[in-house]
């Protein structure tokens, strides 16, 4: 590495620390800093249209729980809309090792690989189509499809759905009687999952990863499908992802700065006397032609979803440019729209409920528009970081 290379990247990261120092303030960025720098902490995701036998890694425990690698593991319990209980049956289904807290006030994993020591997913051997037992994920990711409250019966669009992790956790909401410990599973099939990715390489592996959890019989009877469409432009090729009257739900995961891996990036290279293309490339600037695009697939979004449907728009970023302000720019859009005579119009979830407040806040601190789960959050979870919120589509007649 030259020096010229050594300098510009560490004036890329300087500016990158007192960037987001000015968004957080000096003390909370410290705290978040120290907290991206950790591993990412995973779930594993139990994919209940797979068998998880007792020759696998991955098993049921007698308290209800999962052993993983031999460690006990306790059921998340996910905040779900219009439910009256917070249970651990409803929503997506998740595991957790307990985090203990050390000496120093700490957070740490009973164990000290924590992060990495989850069995890769593998074939369940006592299922026909040999479907992968789980996947690892943060428990964020997995917040945010319980949140959408997907139903039996629901059309649903994953509009950024690569690698496909939620895609999965909404197919549980749709199907839960398709699970393998189902002898005969109740009535026909119902409901639909489009899992769209623009990106042809990402689409390839997403479109592997569902055949590999999900039941072939979901795409034969073409109540799953996978499609390749940029949707950041309202055209005639968004009508591979029309359906009918539109979709109840829509998730929008969208493609965004993703500050803790770049950290993580960065860490890693300086490890081997490198220097990390993502942080040495990073530029403040770079958020706002993220948001342009954002603003126009949640944009997409509310226009394929029907009256009465819900949009959820979520990020990995820390960044208000691409959480708080693509929301308040789609807000002004969707009035300008109305001005034009369109007859819907939005209306902002999850600030309504104060029962469902109270359960987020165990998970996330408020936005202005939104929910932020970020790894330094007072309930020791670690998960995130991960912006969300949610709209319903209403008539603006």
């Amino acid at each position: 590495m030259t020096k010229t290379t050594r300098n510009t990247a560490h004036a890329a990261e300087e500016s990158f620390h007192k960037h987001y120092a000015a968004i957080w303030g000096e003390e909370r960025w410290d705290s978040l800093y120290r907290a991206l720098v950790y591993p990412t902490r995973y779930a594993p995701q139990s994919d209940f249209h797979a068998v998880l036998g007792s020759s696998h890694a991955v098993v049921p425990s007698e308290s209800g729980g999962l052993i993983v690698a031999g460690n006990e593991m306790k059921q998340l319990r996910h905040p779900v809309p219009d439910m009256a209980e917070n249970t651990a049956e409803n929503g997506v289904i998740c595991y957790v090792r307990p985090l203990r807290v050390e000496s120093e006030g700490e957070l740490e994993e009973t164990s000290p690989s924590a992060s990495t020591d989850f069995p890769q997913p593998r074939p369940a051997p006592s299922h026909l189509a040999h479907l992968m037992t789980h996947w690892n994920l943060d428990a964020a990711s997995a917040l945010v499809a319980s949140m959408l409250n997907v139903q039996p019966g629901d059309s649903v669009l994953d509009l950024c759905a690569a690698p496909g992790g939620k895609s999965i956790a909404l197919a549980q909401g749709l199907w839960p009687d398709l699970h393998a410990d189902a002898r005969t599973p109740q009535g026909e099939i119902t409901g639909r999952l489009v899992c769209n990715e623009a990106d042809g390489k990402r689409q390839k592996r997403l479109a592997e990863n569902l055949n590999s959890y999900l039941p072939p019989q979901l795409f034969k009877q073409g109540h799953l499908v996978a499609t390749k469409v940029v949707a950041t432009h309202f055209s005639s090729a968004m009508n591979g992802l029309l359906t009918g009257s539109g979709y109840e739900r829509v998730l929008v995961d969208a493609p965004c700065s993703s500050e803790r891996h770049i950290i993580h990036a960065s860490l890693k290279a300086r490890q081997s006397g490198n220097t990390a293309p993502e942080m040495a490339n990073w530029r403040a600037a770079s958020s706002k032609r993220l948001a342009k695009t954002q603003v126009e697939l949640l944009m997409t979004a509310l226009r394929v979803a029907k009256v009465g449907g819900r949009i959820m728009y979520a990020t990995c970023s820390i960044e208000p440019t691409e959480n708080d302000g693509v929301v308040e720019k789609m807000l002004a859009l969707v009035e300008k729209e109305r001005k034009k005579g369109v007859a819907w119009t939005v209306q902002l979830e999850l600030r309504m409920d104060d029962v469902l407040a109270g359960q987020l806040e165990e998970w996330a601190e408020r936005t202005k528009y939104g929910w932020m789960v970020l790894p330094d959050h007072p309930g020791g979870g670690r998960w995130g970081p991960l912006f969300f919120a949610m709209v319903s589509k209403v008539d603006g007649r």
